[in-house]
């Protein structure tokens, strides 16, 4: 249903599934253990994910360190996990993968329906959802999504359903942060990401 690529890591990206489950692969050099392989580059699955019986629409890391992980399901949940990987000691190379993965918090109702969408400020410290709603709303990643309130909601953002929601990649703070979503309508909405 959804996957994303890790910002830092190479190799490793994270799938949605229709069950609900969320797994992370990595490449994986041996022929054993893998599920996936091509010319050499095989991927195995190194973590699996279950806290929703939901399809996962949507996922994205955080920026620029992909530190966390976001997750939204078709109940309207918005899982946040720390899926930083440490280095393992003595290298400055390769990351240890295998590092847990753990729930850090769940906004319950983050959406009344879908979550189609979400994207990842480049600051680190918000991301912004969208969904069959007809909602666009930025979550604080700290506390701010574990008590299920968004740092602004924009409601009734499209006509319809919206399907899309991006961040541009300006400068942090300034007037050229912006958000943009695309809806059911065929429209889409520009929003200031500035305080």
């Amino acid at each position: 249903m959804s996957l994303a690529w890790h910002p830092t890591i190479p190799n490793t990206f994270v799938v949605g599934r229709k069950d609900g489950i969320v797994d992370i692969y990595s490449a994986h050099t041996t022929s054993d253990d893998y599920y996936y392989g091509n010319e050499g580059l095989n991927f195995r699955r190194v973590h699996r994910l279950v806290h929703s019986s939901f399809p996962i629409r949507a996922l994205s890391y955080s920026m620029p360190d992909g530190e966390l992980l976001f997750a939204g399901d078709d109940d309207g949940k918005l899982y946040s996990y720390d899926a930083s990987m440490a280095l393992p000691s003595g290298t400055s190379e390769s990351f240890n993968v295998a590092s847990p993965v753990k729930l850090v918090a769940c906004a319950l109702a983050a959406h009344k329906g879908w979550i189609m969408n979400l994207c990842a400020f480049p600051d680190g410290n918000k991301v912004a959802t969208c969904g069959s709603d007809k909602s666009v709303r930025v979550w604080d990643c700290g506390m701010g999504l574990a008590s299920g309130t968004p740092v602004h909601s924009f409601d009734g953002a499209n006509e319809g359903w919206v399907w899309g929601v991006d961040c541009s990649s300006g400068a942090v703070g300034s007037a050229r942060l912006k958000l943009v979503s695309c809806g059911n309508d065929g429209s889409m909405q520009v929003f200031s990401c500035s305080e």
